[in-house]
């Protein structure tokens, strides 16, 4: 490794360190966005490789879309019909 990948890699457990939980099992702070490497291949901490955020609000956007396409569907279907 050429010391600006082991940089690259310092960086990043400094980084995964500072996203880990609090004492205790606390909550984590909201993210926010960081300074990345440009190494490649990206050296990147868990928290910075993942793509997004699951959960009530993910479910949210797809129950909500279904039944909006649910209610288009009748629109549909009853005024042509």
């Amino acid at each position: 490794m050429s010391s600006s990948q082991v940089a690259d890699v310092r960086g990043a457990e400094a980084r995964a360190a500072r996203q880990q939980e609090g004492s205790g099992g606390g909550s984590i702070s909201p993210m926010h966005a960081d300074t990345h490497t440009d190494a490649s291949p990206a050296v990147e901490t868990p928290a910075e490789g993942r793509q997004g955020f699951l959960g009530m609000p993910v479910l949210a956007v797809l129950v909500g879309s279904l039944l909006l396409a649910g209610i288009a569907w009748l629109i549909v279907h009853y005024a042509v019909g």
